[in-house]
């Protein structure tokens, strides 16, 4: 076992060069001497019997074994980053950190539930927003427990990933235009749309191409709230998921919001855990996420937007 750990620290020092390309800068990361992590990673090239890291080039990089090590390695560190909460909460009641990621778009509504239902779950709560690639790699690099997002992984084991919700996509526009019908509005007004190297801005794209769509006089954005901003002022319209307009229903009076498609579209918001978190942990976090997202969360959504439904 002893062997085991030690092997682990080797390999996490060849990460950290590997991510940062320079010895030195691994060293202060890991707060190690950097005499420590040249000599840990010969021994782990001695072991294997190939050369893992290339030390003349500037900057440093790994070698094509080196980048399979740390490939083959991910789930192990992932297992290892996670194994001090659970045998923590085998010990009592509360886990030493929770670490929770929650992509963009729904942060705002699911934040605030999270510190006042997590507090007291856990010595320290770590909320982290982000894009969908950020998160997907904190979660894989062991820096996160669960996950909040649209986008699993093939891989993922069903035992770790819940579906929580259904997200509809909806039309939003400025109330002034609340007469026209969507096709008048494809051909009359700009379009104010996701980026579209973004994951939203991609499905919705796939959306208009499926109906034969063409949108005109297009503003591409990469936030939801400088689209929504964009559109309450009157510059468009654009396509949205239900549960962003949690965050601003302050507009409600200045928004047309309703169903597009007979309702057909929405993306799925997931949770996905790690395998190393109590199962009873996973499954009360599951319940209170779907019971808060599908019955308070909805219906305060169409309290201020009442022509959508979920």
């Amino acid at each position: 076992m002893e062997k085991i750990g030690f092997e682990l620290r080797q390999i996490q020092m060849l990460v950290a060069v590997g991510k940062t390309r320079s010895f030195s800068t691994a060293a202060q990361q890991l707060n190690v001497s950097q005499a420590a992590i040249s000599q840990n990673i010969a021994k782990l090239e001695e072991h294997y019997g190939v050369l893992l890291v290339q030390r003349h080039s500037r900057p440093v990089c790994l070698t094509d074994a080196g980048k399979k090590l740390v490939k083959l390695s991910e789930a192990w560190l992932s297992q290892a980053a996670h194994m001090q909460n659970f045998l923590q909460f085998s010990h009592s009641s509360r886990l030493r950190h929770l670490r929770i990621g929650i992509i963009d778009s729904i942060t705002s509504v699911l934040a605030p539930f999270i510190v006042e239902n997590f507090s007291d779950r856990a010595h320290t709560l770590s909320v982290q927003s982000g894009v969908i690639s950020s998160l997907d790699s904190a979660f894989k690099a062991g820096e996160l427990d669960l996950l909040v997002t649209t986008n699993v992984d093939p891989g993922t084991p069903p035992a770790h990933s819940f579906l929580l919700v259904q997200d509809p996509y909806v039309l939003i526009a400025p109330c002034q235009h609340a007469r026209l019908t969507f096709t008048d509005m494809v051909q009359q007004l700009s379009y104010i749309g996701y980026d579209k190297r973004s994951q939203i801005g991609q499905r919705i794209q796939a959306i208009f191409t499926q109906h034969d769509i063409k949108v005109n006089n297009t503003i591409y954005v990469d936030s939801f709230d400088t689209l929504s901003k964009l559109v309450s002022s009157g510059v468009g319209w654009g396509l949205i998921s239900a549960f962003s307009l949690q965050g601003i229903t302050a507009l409600s009076p200045h928004l047309l919001v309703r169903n597009v498609f007979e309702g057909r579209y929405s993306r799925n918001i997931h949770l996905i855990s790690n395998p190393s978190l109590p199962p009873d942990l996973i499954d009360s976090t599951r319940a209170m996420f779907q019971t808060f997202l599908n019955e308070t969360v909805s219906k305060k959504i169409q309290q201020h937007f009442p022509l959508i439904t979920f």
